[in-house]
């Protein structure tokens, strides 16, 4: 009898162990990060160091590219240096995770994408790195490259800097620029954020479909989404026609096309906001 007790108490005590881990982790599964699903972690021996704009370069000489965030150089100067710092600090005492693709490939200098997660000792809370500098106003996010979790939560805390005006947000050269006075010269081929109320909506369901800024879309700002981008933007928004007359927020490369053009490839870079004061 007592050796089926003691059978018993073991295998109850087993049975415990594994819902606990099995809880636990069920918990970690929960609280990953968006932008880390279906990466690999990798803890590099030694400490990384940082080369701008965006690389990440570990002892064994592995080159990580930061993604979800642009790739430039910031300006003044002085952004450059604090964004460095930053990075520096965490790569030497935060205990970093480098968290990549196994599908994804190298680029042509040898670099793969990765996302940084470390570990602050003072708190034992998990943070990412590009989310920290977003939320800082250190760096601007770069939708295209991540998923519509990732880019919704990586926005989030650019937004919030932007609206505190913090870091780069303060500087005119990055600020959102109105439709109606954007001067060609100076932004086209460079990546900025437009605000302006839709004046027509040209919806195609099997060609290129427009948003209209002005009364001559040869020489007024426009916005196109392609067939395929007009499919993912509508799964998570509303029909684009629902946007005549809107303040709308849009971020990309400008082009000129008569007029300055951005063209929407991700669901997150066409959104409502209302305009700054």
């Amino acid at each position: 009898m007592r050796t089926h007790q003691l059978l018993l108490f073991v295998l109850i005590g087993l049975c415990g162990t594994a819902l606990s881990l099995a809880s636990s982790q069920a918990d970690e599964r929960a609280a990953t990060h968006p932008c880390l699903e279906a990466l690999s972690p990798l803890a590099p021996t030694g400490t990384s160091r940082f080369s701008a704009p965006a690389d990440i370069i570990t002892p064994a000489g592995n080159i990580w590219l930061l993604d979800g965030i642009l790739v430039e150089h910031l300006k003044p100067a002085s952004l450059a240096q604090q964004k460095q710092a930053e990075i520096t600090k965490v790569l030497k005492s935060a205990r970093p995770t480098i968290h990549v693709s196994k599908k994804a490939k190298p680029d042509r200098r040898g670099r793969r994408p990765a996302f940084i997660q470390s570990t602050p000792e003072a708190t034992h809370q998990p943070h990412l790195l590009q989310e920290q500098l977003a939320a800082m106003g250190l760096v601007r996010i770069d939708v295209d490259t991540v998923s519509n979790a990732c880019a919704k939560r990586l926005l989030n805390a650019e937004q919030k800097a932007r609206q505190a005006k913090l870091g780069l947000w303060k500087e005119a050269q990055y600020q959102p620029k109105p439709s109606n006075r954007l001067h060609l010269s100076a932004i086209v081929s460079t990546y900025q954020l437009v605000y302006g109320r839709v004046r027509t909506v040209s919806r195609m369901d099997h060609s290129t479909s427009y948003l209209n800024f002005g009364p001559n879309w040869k020489k007024d700002f426009t916005v196109t989404l392609s067939e395929k981008s007009l499919t993912r933007w509508e799964a998570e928004n509303k029909s684009l026609d629902a946007l005549k007359n809107a303040y709308i927020y849009v971020r990309g490369w400008v082009e000129t096309r008569g007029g300055p053009l951005i063209r929407v490839h991700h669901p997150e870079q066409l959104w409502q906001e209302k305009p700054p004061r």
